[in-house]
C-alpha cells in the first residue's frame, strides 16, 4: 500500500489550520454505497485468504470516520488473519489504517506505535516509498503531541527517501509537512523557505487547491514576522487561487488574513470590507472556525476606532459561535473583547465579570498583566459604588482592606515556605536523578563489560577447536607421513622395490590428506568468496552446498547492495547467516530458508526466515555453536540488534539490523 490518502491529504491537514472542515462536521454524513456494498462482501468471503485479509482493509477505511467503533473490531481481525497467513503486505496496511485512525480521534502514543509496525513490514518487502509514508504519519502524530523536534526529524528522514524512491508529488508533501512544523514552533523563517521549496519543486504537477494553503501559510508567517506588505501579497494570491478554482472556505481564509493585516496597518475602511467579505463567505459554507475568526476581527476593528457598541455585538455573536464550537482561543479572544467593549462604555461591573469569565477560561495560563487588569476592572465598580455610599460603608470597607492586607501578609509567609519547601524537594529531586544516572552507568559499563567477555569467550573457544583440529587431525597425519618416511628411509637399502613404493605411495596419500586438512580448516576460519567477492557471494557459495536432494532450497533476495560493506560488518553477519542456517538444518526440518539483505541509507537489514517447526526463543537449547546469545552480542559489538520472531508449531523468522554509519571504518 502507498498511503495515497495520507499523502494526497496531508496539506489539507497540516496546512489548514483545521478551519477548513469546520462547516462540513455540522452536515449529517451521506450515505456510502461503497461501504454497504463490502459490507454486503466480506460475509460471502468464507475463505481466510488474502482476499479476506483486503476486503476488511477496505471495510476499516470506510468505517473510518463514521463507525469508528466498527473500524477497531476489522482491524483486530485483520491483523490476526494476516498474522495467520504472513501476508506482509495486507499487515502494513491494516496497522497503517488503524494509525491514522487513532491519529485523527487524538490517540497519537497509539498512532506512533502503528506505523512504527508498518514501517517494520515494509522494509522487510523492500518497499522503500511505503517506509517513507509511514515515518512521515510518524512525524504528524509527534506533531500532534506538540514534538515539533522529533516530527522535524521523522519528516526529514521521510524525505530522503522519498527524494531517492518517490514523486515530485510525495516529496513536495514532506515539504509542506516541514513547513507546517516549523510555523507550529515559531520558526517563521524556516517556515517561509519550505513552503516556498515545496512551490518550486521542479516536476511537481500543481494543485491548486494546496497551492492556495501554501500561499496562506507563508502570508500568516509573514504577519507573525510584522513584514505586512508581504503578508498582504501571500493573502492576495492565496484569494485570487481560491476564487479562480471555486473555492469559497480558503477564499474567505484568505480576506481574514488581508483584513487582519490591514487593519494592523489602519487602514480601517479597506479592513472592514475585506473582513466583511471573509465573514459572508464563511457563513455562506457554514465554515464556522472561520465566520468566528473573522467576527473577533471586525470586534477589534471596531475598538480601534472608538465603537464600542458594535464591537460588543460582533463580540457577543463570536462568543456564542465559539462557545458551541467548543474553540478555546476562540472564546478567549471574544471574552477579552467583550471586557474591553464594556470598560469603553463605562459598564465597569460587565467588564468585571467577562474579566472573571476569562480568567476561569485561561486557568493557570492566566498572566500577571491579566490579573492586574482584572483587579482594576474591580476597583473601579467598587470606587463608583463607594461615591455613593455613607461614612459606615467607607469604615466597612477600611476595615475589609485591612483585612485583605493580612491575609496577603498571610499568603506572602505561606507563599514563602512553599517555595522553601519547593527549593528542598528540587535539590531531593536532582540527587535521586544523579543516583539514577550513576545507577544506570554502571550497569551500562557492566553490559558492555559482560558482551566485551563474551566476544572473548567465543573466540578462546574458536581458538580452541582449531586448535584440537590442528592436533587431532593435522598433527596425526603429518605423524603417519613421518613414520613412512623413517621406514622408507630404513629399508631404502634392504627392502624390496614393492615394499618402498607401497610406503612412498602410504606417505604421499597421507600428505595429501594433511593438505585438505589444512584447506577445510582455512576455509572454515575465513571463505576465500568472503575475502575476495564479499558476504553476496560468500552467502551464496555457502547456502548452495546447504542444498539437499530432499527438497531443502534457499531463496537470497538482495536490495541496494552494489557496493561491498564494511569488512568488520560482512564477517559478522557472515558468522550470524551461518550460524542461524546451521541451526535451521540441525533442528527446524525446514524446505525452504529465504534470506533478503537490505541496505538503505543508514542502516543494513538481514531477515533470515524458515517455514519449519519453529522453536521457543526464551528456552535456548544447548549445544547449538555460538548460539543465539552469541549472536545477539555480536551484532551489539556493531551497534546492531537482532529480533527473533518464533513459536512451537510455525516458521521462525530472524531479524538483524546494523547500522551502517557506526560500523565503517
Amino acid at each position: 500500500m502507498k498511503n495515497n490518502y495520507w499523502v494526497g491529504h496531508v496539506l489539507l491537514v497540516l496546512l489548514g489550520l483545521g478551519q477548513a472542515t469546520g462547516g462540513r462536521a455540522q452536515q449529517a454524513p451521506p450515505r456510502n454505497p461503497r461501504l454497504d456494498s463490502l459490507e454486503a462482501r466480506l460475509p460471502q468471503l468464507t475463505q481466510a485468504d488474502t482476499n479476506r485479509v483486503n476486503t476488511l482493509n477496505e471495510l476499516i477505511w470506510e468505517n473510518r470516520d463514521s463507525h469508528p467503533a466498527r473500524a477497531q473490531q476489522l482491524a483486530t481481525e485483520a491483523l490476526a488473519l494476516g498474522q495467520h497467513l504472513r501476508f506482509r503486505r495486507g499487515i502494513a496496511k491494516t496497522y497503517i489504517l488503524r494509525g491514522i485512525i487513532y491519529a485523527t480521534t487524538g490517540r497519537f502514543e497509539a498512532s506512533i506505535a502503528d506505523f512504527e509496525q508498518c514501517r517494520r513490514q515494509r522494509a522487510a518487502l523492500g518497499d522503500w516509498q511505503g517506509v517513507a509514508g509511514a515515518i512521515n504519519n510518524i512525524g504528524e502524530a509527534q506533531a500532534g503531541l506538540g514534538r515539533y523536534r522529533a516530527a522535524v526529524a521523522s519528516y526529514v528522514a521521510a524525505l530522503r527517501l522519498e527524494q531517492r524512491y518517490g514523486t515530485p508529488e510525495r516529496i513536495a508533501a514532506d515539504l509542506a509537512n516541514l513547513g507546517t512544523v516549523y510555523f507550529q514552533m515559531g520558526q517563521y523563517g524556516r517556515a517561509l523557505a519550505y513552503q516556498q521549496h515545496y512551490l518550486r519543486l521542479p516536476g511537481r504537477v500543481s494543485d491548486a487547491h494546496n497551492d492556495a494553503l501554501a500561499y496562506q501559510m507563508m502570508g500568516e508567517s509573514f504577519e507573525k514576522l510584522a513584514r505586512s506588505d508581504s503578508a498582504l501579497h501571500y493573502f492576495g494570491r492565496a484569494a485570487s487561487t481560491s476564487h479562480g478554482h471555486g473555492n469559497p472556505r480558503g477564499e474567505a481564509q484568505a480576506q481574514l488574513g488581508l483584513g487582519r493585516v490591514l487593519a494592523a496597518r489602519r487602514q480601517y475602511p479597506a479592513a472592514a470590507a475585506r473582513l466583511g467579505q471573509a465573514l459572508a463567505q464563511a457563513r455562506q459554507v457554514e465554515d464556522q472556525p472561520t465566520a468566528a475568526a473573522s467576527l473577533n476581527a471586525l470586534g477589534r476593528l471596531a475598538l480601534s476606532q472608538q465603537q464600542p457598541a458594535a464591537a460588543r455585538q460582533q463580540f457577543g455573536e463570536a462568543y456564542t459561535l465559539s462557545r458551541r464550537l467548543k474553540a478555546r482561543e476562540a472564546t478567549r479572544e471574544a471574552l477579552a473583547g467583550l471586557a474591553a467593549s464594556a470598560r469603553q462604555l463605562a459598564n465597569y461591573r460587565a467588564a468585571a465579570d467577562y474579566g472573571q469569565q476569562l480568567a476561569t477560561l485561561r486557568d493557570s495560563l492566566l498572566t500577571e498583566a491579566s490579573t492586574r487588569q482584572i483587579a482594576e476592572l474591580h476597583i473601579s465598580y467598587e470606587s463608583e459604588q463607594q461615591a455613593a455610599e455613607n461614612r459606615l460603608q467607607a469604615a466597612q470597607l477600611r476595615t475589609q482592606q485591612q483585612i485583605i492586607r493580612r491575609r496577603n501578609v498571610q499568603l506572602g509567609a505561606g507563599l514563602a515556605t512553599a517555595l522553601l519547601g519547593a527549593g528542598l524537594a528540587y535539590l531531593l529531586y536532582g540527587r535521586h536523578r544523579l543516583r539514577q544516572r550513576l545507577a544506570h552507568e554502571q550497569e551500562r559499563q557492566l553490559l558492555q563489560q559482560q558482551r566485551t567477555t563474551a566476544v572473548l569467550e567465543a573466540e578462546e573457544n574458536e581458538r580452541r577447536r582449531i586448535g584440537a583440529d590442528l592436533h587431532d587431525g593435522v598433527g596425526q597425519l603429518i605423524t603417519a607421513a613421518r613414520l613412512n618416511l623413517n621406514a622408507l628411509d630404513r629399508d631404502l637399502a634392504t627392502a624390496a622395490p614393492a615394499t618402498l613404493h607401497l610406503l612412498l605411495d602410504n606417505a604421499l596419500s597421507v600428505l595429501d590428506e594433511s593438505f585438505r586438512e589444512v584447506r577445510s580448516i582455512s576455509h572454515n576460519l575465513m571463505p576465500n568468496a568472503l575475502l575476495k567477492l564479499g558476504l553476496v557471494a560468500a552467502v551464496r557459495d555457502f547456502l548452495s552446498k546447504m542444498v539437499s536432494d530432499d527438497g531443502l532450497r534457499a531463496d537470497v533476495q538482495l536490495f541496494g547492495l552494489e557496493e561491498r560493506l564494511p569488512p568488520m560488518v560482512e564477517s559478522v553477519l557472515f558468522r550470524a547467516i551461518q550460524e542461524l542456517a546451521q541451526n535451521i538444518v540441525k533442528h527446524a526440518r525446514a524446505s525452504v530458508i529465504t534470506l533478503q539483505i537490505v541496505r538503505g541509507d543508514n542502516e543494513l537489514t538481514v531477515m533470515v526466515e524458515d517455514n519449519g517447526v519453529g522453536f521457543d526463543p526464551q528456552a535456548p537449547r544447548p549445544g547449538a555453536g555460538i548460539g543465539l546469545s552469541n549472536i545477539e552480542t555480536r551484532l551489539a559489538y556493531l551497534g546492531g540488534q537482532a529480533y527473533f520472531d518464533a513459536a512451537p508449531g510455525r516458521g521462525t523468522i530472524v531479524t538483524l539490523t546494523v547500522p551502517l554509519a557506526a560500523a565503517a571504518p
